[in-house]
């Protein structure tokens, strides 16, 4: 099968270091694992990585310094450009399906496949129509609604990222029987517990160390994580902190550690690339995902699926898609989300027991292994593969 992808989110290079970027290059390499050509159409292509993937970038952005409404006027009429090279590619390279990631302002996909008479899935990743209402800036708001109505009504399929997505989508107009709940995967090939683990020099080697990766912002959970280990350390001077990533509250991270007394044992590395990651997690012997209370919780957290696939141990918040996948499993210790409290119990008990820990790395493993990337390109393909038999 012949694969056009979309992409028409200018804040999502394709190329790119953020988890959407990662989750775009995943699935493109996940089609092409499974034995179907790909070529990504996207409204910013981004520095190209190793690796061959076909990336085109179509059409223009809004001039630098350009105001709201006039950013919000270019991505439509990027969207209207990759809409208008999809029916020019089909000429020169005829395909069978369009997938889209979808986007605020784009209906490329789906107005495209209703020209060419083919068959269009979308991946919804976030309700971004509310995102940008409460978080950012709307001005355009009629004319997103309408796109957001037309995509949700025609395409064919909908990816949702988790069912608080697949809610959200059957609540503005889709139809739930076309609406399939796909989380977040991993690269198995390059996330396993046979990693050799990074040797990071703040680190003592025989360090007990407890992880996160993540962006550092308040939504994260990392104030809990950093109260949990502060009064967990207390009673474990062993244990040392490494926090993978950066982000706005990496400066008060920093103050707070010093402040607490355990600034030292705390190491942040900043951005890493992801093709570095899987050494660095294999460093830790807990891995943390200490999300706190938040009713829209819609997320499937990357971080959440490398951890097990790496084997790792995982402490993590009951809430969301994390709950849902891991209530009941030996791979995670679920707590409340936002409890520094539990937390630092959690992190105690299993220092002070490495035959649980052990415990918990084989089944967060063998849980890792059922959400390899082309497990979900092929839960996408399915259907789509079954309508084309069936007509």
């Amino acid at each position: 099968m012949r694969i056009a992808y979309v992409s028409a989110d200018r804040g999502i290079p394709v190329f790119g270091a953020k988890g959407a970027s990662i989750h775009i290059q995943a699935m493109m390499r996940a089609f092409a694992a499974l034995g179907h050509e790909v070529r990504a159409l996207s409204a910013r292509k981004g520095a190209t990585l190793t690796g061959a993937l076909s990336v085109e970038e179509v059409g223009s952005p809004a001039p630098s310094g350009a105001n709201r409404a006039t950013k919000e006027s270019a991505a439509m009429t990027q969207a209207r450009a990759i809409e208008d090279r999809l029916i020019a590619l089909y000429r020169d390279w005829p395909f069978d399906l369009i997938y889209e990631r979808y986007s605020l302002w784009s209906a490329a996909g789906i107005r495209a496949g209703a020209r060419l008479g083919l068959p269009v899935v979308t991946e919804v990743n976030a309700p971004l129509l509310i995102e940008q209402s409460e978080y950012r800036e709307l001005v355009h708001a009629d004319q997103a609604r309408a796109i957001e109505a037309v995509v949700f009504a025609r395409s064919d399929i909908l990816a949702a990222v988790s069912w608080q997505v697949a809610e959200y989508a059957v609540s503005r107009g889709a139809g739930p029987e076309r609406v399939k709940v796909i989380g977040n995967g991993v690269d198995t090939a390059r996330f396993h517990p046979g990693v050799e683990p990074a040797r990071v020099g703040a680190i003592p080697d025989d360090a007990y160390v407890v992880g996160f990766t993540g962006s550092l912002k308040a939504w994260h959970g990392v104030e809990t994580l950093l109260r949990a280990f502060g009064a967990f350390r207390r009673n474990c001077p062993d244990a040392h902190l490494l926090i993978l990533g950066d982000g706005p509250q990496r400066g008060w991270i920093e103050g707070f550690a010093e402040g607490a007394g355990f600034g030292g044992a705390m190491t942040i590395s900043g951005w890493v690339d992801h093709a570095d990651l899987a050494p660095l997690i294999a460093r830790m012997d807990v891995a943390t995902a200490p999300y706190p209370e938040d009713d829209s919780h819609y997320f499937s957290p990357l971080k959440l699926y490398e951890y097990l696939a790496m084997g790792r141990p995982v402490v993590a918040s009951r809430i969301g898609q994390t709950a849902e996948l891991l209530t009941g499993s030996d791979a995670a210790w679920l707590l409340p989300p936002g409890d520094a409290g539990a937390l630092a119990r959690a992190l105690a008990t299993l220092h002070a027991d490495p035959s649980r820990r052990a415990a918990m790395s084989q089944a967060a493993a063998a849980e890792g292994r059922k959400h390899d990337w082309t497990e979900n390109a092929r839960r996408v393909i399915a259907p789509v593969e079954k309508q084309r038999t069936a007509a």
